[in-house]
């Protein structure tokens, strides 16, 4: 999720389409910061994973990409095919890209959890596990997913917020370590749609667009429950089978943030405008049921194109944890 802590929104940023500079001549920083800073530097970090601990003073002659992110938001998620793919390309040339894991629910905080992610999304750059938000306060920032360029003497030269812009930030890259500019190929569709349902928190904290029962008069872009559920800050909580929630939305795809309250596998049906949406596999519609057996975040909608939807989501067990909805083309 592009999560800004001011609005709890989402930021729709669009896909830069190229760099606006010949391949071939030396790489020249695009949309660079007119006053680059020094970078703060990196604290109150509770573990390192893939690496020894590191220190910006220590890496002064590389040239650092620090991305902020956390495993469960579908935005992080997206642009990590592209920072893995700097770090296997530009790692040699002196590129050293430093995640830094700055949890939003308590589960993301758990180090299993974030190793699972790491092996699932093929993360071999060090990370750095930032539980209690002290080097996210250190740098000021605001939004998940971030990234910051440092230069060789340790300056904030670049950054940017949310997705998108891929070419830029690796034309930076390259020049930032004296390369030669290259072409790059334009991005995939974008993932927002102009009229997509918005980031849907479920938690009382940040609760938005909950009507009071679930009918089949569901307005738009509003969620209801039925049923026996905990009603928590971050997260709702079923207490029984059978506890329901629907939700009307207008997207091609629906992500939730889902766990066990109990430690063990939960299951979940699901119901697309009254048809059993996937089977236990989450390929085709026949058996409309998904297992629960962890903190992540998981696909439950992907339709053919943009177009509205109810979805019904029923528990067959106690302890099914829910977070957010987000969504996607």
């Amino acid at each position: 999720m592009t999560r800004n802590l001011a609005t709890f929104g989402l930021l729709l940023l669009v896909a830069c389409i190229g760099v606006a500079q010949p391949a071939g001549g030396q790489a020249q920083l695009t949309d660079g910061l007119k006053k680059p800073y020094k970078a703060p530097e990196f604290t109150g970090i509770k573990q390192w994973l893939n690496s020894e601990p590191l220190t910006l003073r220590s890496l002064r002659g590389k040239v650092v990409l620090v991305d902020f992110w956390t495993y469960s938001c579908i935005n992080c998620v997206r642009t990590l095919p592209y920072i893995t793919a700097w770090d296997r390309k530009y790692r040699s040339q002196g590129l050293v890209i430093v995640g830094v894991h700055t949890p939003e629910f308590k589960f993301e905080k758990d180090i299993a959890n974030i190793q699972t992610a790491l092996t699932k999304y093929q993360i071999q750059y060090p990370v750095a596990v930032d539980s209690d938000w002290a080097t996210w306060n250190a740098f000021k920032n605001e939004s998940w997913p971030a990234h910051y360029l440092i230069d060789q003497n340790g300056n904030v030269v670049y950054t940017h917020f949310g997705e998108g812009d891929y070419a830029v930030t690796e034309n930076n890259i390259r020049a930032l370590l004296g390369m030669e500019s290259e072409t790059f190929a334009a991005p995939g569709p974008s993932p927002y749609g102009g009229n997509q349902t918005p980031e849907t928190y479920l938690g009382s904290d940040r609760a938005e667009r909950k009507v009071a029962s679930l009918n089949s008069a569901l307005p738009l872009n509003h969620w209801g429950l039925t049923g026996d559920w905990k009603i928590e800050a971050e997260r709702i909580v079923s207490g029984s089978p059978g506890a329901a929630l629907g939700l009307r939305f207008n997207a091609k795809k629906v992500f939730l943030v889902m766990g066990s309250s109990t430690g063990e596998p939960v299951k979940v049906a699901l119901r697309l405008n009254g048809r059993a949406l996937l089977d236990e596999g989450g390929k085709d519609d026949h058996g409309g049921v998904l297992t629960v057996n962890g903190h992540a975040l998981y696909e439950l909608v992907n339709q053919d194109s943009v177009k509205p939807g109810l979805l019904e989501i029923t528990t067959r067990g106690p302890g099914i944890e829910m977070y957010a909805f987000t969504f996607g083309n």
